[in-house]
């Protein structure tokens, strides 16, 4: 019989604290009676351009929705995840301005736009559980062009600013707790030696004590851990090696997100870290910051088709990180995607439009029944599929709320009440968003 291990057992060793995922053989180390429940969890990615309508919305809502070019990367996951159509925040201004509030929903008081925000989504979801894991909390975001300096906030609605470095996260995660002990064991990495190699006597003693289960988790979690460090080596070795002399001359800048989508695989395998460690329980993103100009591409075919390789990118490393969080399995046998709320949304429909309803939105485990599309706005997903009808896809009148859009912050209050936080409003809510259903 296995010896049961503490729930926060960590492997040791010259400035390195490493964390496990949890194991199953946790789970004996507590009385049945001691033993809390399963802890949900929170991811928020945000994007704060939308994507092309076209491309990524289906025409008809329910079940039976045909995968759109877009949706098709995350085929895999179809069961997963619920597509939300045809929401918006209320009186939030428009364009640009409105990604202060993606998060928050608060109102702006009139037309001049002076905001006075209030507490993000993930802020108030981190509060009801602070004290319980290391970080209370992870900001993050891959950089790019920005109109304000987070997209979450504070109680006093003030932007918290985001860690953008892979590898600050990589040393709060696992490294010294001084900075010259982060510095020195990122060092290590860089000339390829493993901080497992520090403690591999310890991982092997460990590895003897759990089921085969747990020796299986172990091995993928400790592959994780590797590949994570062989990126930020490679990261820093381009970083600091000598850039060719220049052949002919300088060609036209691209426009384009430039290796936004390899910035963000390592933040999502960051994420996925934090997660499968319970070193924190609520995460939010800011994703693909820099591709601001192809937005704006006026129906260009050219420009169309860059942006919508962007958008590829973004869905096709998000699929990859549902995969990891869907594969890794919890003490109860439940996944990390069980526990886990995943929400990719954004504070805008489209940046060529610039118009801040009908924001999309992905909402991926959590304890959910998924599978299908919840369309809000039935009447704009006929324009889409109608080529003919090019005016009402982009018409600038905006559409009534209550008729044809659904409150954004119904959806946040559904995620609150969803993780056990007694509350029935949130922002501009008007209760909890009809038709999404828990397990």
């Amino acid at each position: 019989m296995k010896h049961p291990i503490n729930r926060r057992t960590f492997l040791r060793a010259s400035g390195i604290s490493l964390s496990l995922p949890f194991l199953e053989s946790m789970t004996r180390a507590v009385s049945a009676a001691a033993a809390p429940a399963n802890p949900r969890r929170l991811l928020v990615i945000g994007t704060p351009f939308g994507f092309d309508p076209v491309s990524f919305v289906p025409t008809a809502a329910g079940r039976d929705y045909a995968l759109t070019p877009h949706l098709q990367h995350l085929k895999d996951h179809r069961d997963d995840f619920t597509l939300i159509t045809g929401t918006s925040h209320a009186d939030t201004g428009a364009a640009h301005q409105t990604e202060a509030v993606m998060l928050t929903g608060a109102p702006y008081p009139d037309i001049s736009y002076n905001l006075r925000n209030t507490i993000s989504l993930d802020q108030e979801f981190a509060a009801r559980v602070r004290g319980q894991t290391r970080y209370d909390s992870l900001v993050l975001s891959t950089g790019g062009h920005t109109t304000v300096p987070s997209i979450s906030c504070t109680s006093n609605g003030v932007p918290i600013p985001p860690i953008t470095s892979p590898s600050e996260i990589f040393a709060r995660l696992f490294l010294g707790s001084t900075p010259e002990q982060a510095s020195e064991e990122l060092y290590r990495i860089s000339e390829g030696r493993s901080m497992l190699d520090f403690v591999g006597d310890q991982a092997k003693r460990l590895s003897r004590r759990v089921s085969t289960d747990d020796r299986a988790r172990l091995d993928e979690y400790f592959d994780s851990v590797r590949d994570v460090e062989r990126q930020l080596a490679m990261s820093r070795e381009w970083v600091n090696r000598p850039k060719p002399a220049p052949v002919g001359k300088p060609p036209k800048d691209i426009p384009g997100p430039g290796q936004q989508r390899a910035k963000l695989q390592l933040m999502f395998d960051m994420i996925h870290l934090a997660l499968v460690t319970d070193s924190t329980r609520s995460i939010t993103i800011r994703t693909f910051g820099d591709h601001h100009a192809l937005t704006h591409h006026g129906q260009e075919p050219e420009k169309l088709a860059e942006l919508r390789h962007v958008e590829v990118d973004l869905l096709q490393v998000f699929d990859s990180l549902l995969t990891k969080l869907k594969s890794s399995k919890e003490g109860t046998g439940e996944t990390l995607l069980d526990r886990t709320m995943t929400l990719l949304t954004s504070n805008m429909r489209d940046g060529n439009s610039h118009k801040c309803w009908d924001a999309p939105a992905i909402l991926a485990g959590g304890g959910f029944k998924h599978g299908h599309h919840l369309a809000f706005n039935k009447p704009w997903l006929e324009s889409l599929g109608n080529p003919d009808t090019t005016t009402a896809v982009t018409s600038t009148q905006r559409p009534v709320m209550g008729i044809n859009q659904a409150p954004m912050s119904n959806l946040f209050v559904t995620l609150l009440q969803r993780a056990g936080i007694e509350t029935d409003h949130f922002g501009t809510s008007t209760g909890t968003l009809t038709g999404l259903e828990m397990v």
